[in-house]
Protein backbone atom coordinates (compact mmCIF):
# COMPACT_ATOMS: atom_id res chain seq x y z
CA UNK A 1 0.00 0.00 0.00
CA UNK A 2 0.98 3.39 -1.19
CA UNK A 3 -1.07 4.85 2.51
CA UNK A 4 -4.57 5.52 2.56
CA UNK A 5 -6.20 8.44 2.22
CA UNK A 6 -6.70 10.61 5.77
CA UNK A 7 -10.95 9.46 6.50
CA UNK A 8 -11.25 7.05 3.97
CA UNK A 9 -12.52 3.47 5.28
CA UNK A 10 -9.08 2.45 5.10
CA UNK A 11 -7.50 4.48 7.14
CA UNK A 12 -10.40 4.44 9.48
CA UNK A 13 -9.16 0.79 9.65
CA UNK A 14 -5.97 1.37 10.31
CA UNK A 15 -4.56 0.45 6.94
CA UNK A 16 -1.21 2.42 6.47
CA UNK A 17 1.99 2.71 4.21
CA UNK A 18 3.74 -0.88 3.32
CA UNK A 19 1.01 -3.40 4.20
CA UNK A 20 0.55 -5.50 1.89
CA UNK A 21 -3.15 -6.66 0.80
CA UNK A 22 -3.61 -9.72 -0.19
CA UNK A 23 -7.24 -10.77 -0.60
CA UNK A 24 -10.15 -8.90 -0.88
CA UNK A 25 -13.84 -10.02 -0.20
CA UNK A 26 -12.06 -13.18 -1.01
CA UNK A 27 -10.33 -12.89 -4.05
CA UNK A 28 -6.94 -12.65 -4.30
CA UNK A 29 -5.40 -9.07 -4.94
CA UNK A 30 -2.15 -9.29 -7.15
CA UNK A 31 -3.55 -6.56 -10.14
CA UNK A 32 -5.26 -3.38 -9.72
CA UNK A 33 -7.45 -5.28 -11.51
CA UNK A 34 -7.97 -7.92 -8.89
CA UNK A 35 -8.89 -5.40 -6.68
CA UNK A 36 -11.45 -3.30 -8.26
CA UNK A 37 -13.49 -6.41 -9.13
CA UNK A 38 -13.29 -7.40 -5.58
CA UNK A 39 -14.60 -4.17 -4.17
CA UNK A 40 -17.40 -4.32 -6.88
CA UNK A 41 -18.54 -8.01 -4.78
CA UNK A 42 -19.95 -5.90 -1.12
CA UNK A 43 -21.54 -1.96 -1.82
CA UNK A 44 -21.27 -1.84 2.01
CA UNK A 45 -17.81 -2.70 2.80
CA UNK A 46 -14.76 -4.84 2.14
CA UNK A 47 -13.23 -8.20 3.75
CA UNK A 48 -9.24 -7.54 3.80
CA UNK A 49 -6.41 -10.01 4.38
CA UNK A 50 -3.06 -8.14 4.63
CA UNK A 51 0.56 -8.83 5.18
CA UNK A 52 2.17 -6.18 7.92
CA UNK A 53 5.44 -6.90 9.45
CA UNK A 54 5.96 -10.52 9.11
CA UNK A 55 2.43 -11.60 9.88
CA UNK A 56 -1.35 -11.99 7.76
CA UNK A 57 -3.90 -9.55 9.49
CA UNK A 58 -7.67 -9.36 8.48
CA UNK A 59 -10.16 -6.87 9.31
CA UNK A 60 -13.91 -5.23 7.82
CA UNK A 61 -13.58 -2.18 5.74
CA UNK A 62 -16.84 -0.44 6.32
CA UNK A 63 -17.44 2.15 3.49
CA UNK A 64 -19.19 5.57 5.34
CA UNK A 65 -21.02 8.51 3.79
CA UNK A 66 -18.44 10.16 1.15
CA UNK A 67 -16.32 12.50 2.59
CA UNK A 68 -17.47 16.42 1.82
CA UNK A 69 -15.99 18.02 -1.59
CA UNK A 70 -15.35 15.46 -4.32
CA UNK A 71 -12.03 14.45 -5.63
CA UNK A 72 -10.99 13.95 -8.78
CA UNK A 73 -8.74 10.56 -9.71
CA UNK A 74 -6.05 12.90 -10.59
CA UNK A 75 -6.45 15.08 -6.87
CA UNK A 76 -6.22 11.47 -5.11
CA UNK A 77 -3.65 10.35 -7.01
CA UNK A 78 -1.32 13.34 -6.60
CA UNK A 79 -2.05 13.17 -2.60
CA UNK A 80 -0.84 9.36 -2.74
CA UNK A 81 2.57 10.26 -4.45
CA UNK A 82 3.06 13.57 -1.88
CA UNK A 83 1.97 11.42 1.12
CA UNK A 84 4.59 8.42 -0.54
CA UNK A 85 7.33 11.02 -1.25
CA UNK A 86 6.84 12.53 2.56
CA UNK A 87 7.67 9.37 4.59
CA UNK A 88 11.44 9.94 6.09
CA UNK A 89 14.24 8.29 5.23
CA UNK A 90 14.59 4.71 6.19
CA UNK A 91 18.33 3.14 8.19
CA UNK A 92 19.30 2.39 4.67
CA UNK A 93 19.10 5.55 3.09
CA UNK A 94 16.71 5.38 1.05
CA UNK A 95 13.63 7.92 0.70
CA UNK A 96 10.05 7.40 0.57
CA UNK A 97 10.24 7.17 -2.92
CA UNK A 98 12.47 4.38 -3.18
CA UNK A 99 15.07 6.03 -4.16
CA UNK A 100 18.74 6.94 -2.76
CA UNK A 101 18.79 10.50 -1.40
CA UNK A 102 20.46 12.87 -3.01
Amino acid sequence: MLGALEGSPAARAGIRYGDILLVANGMRTRTVVDYVEAKALDVKGMDVTFFRQGAEQSLRLEYGPAASGTRDAAGLLAELIEMRLLIPSGPSGENGAGGKDS
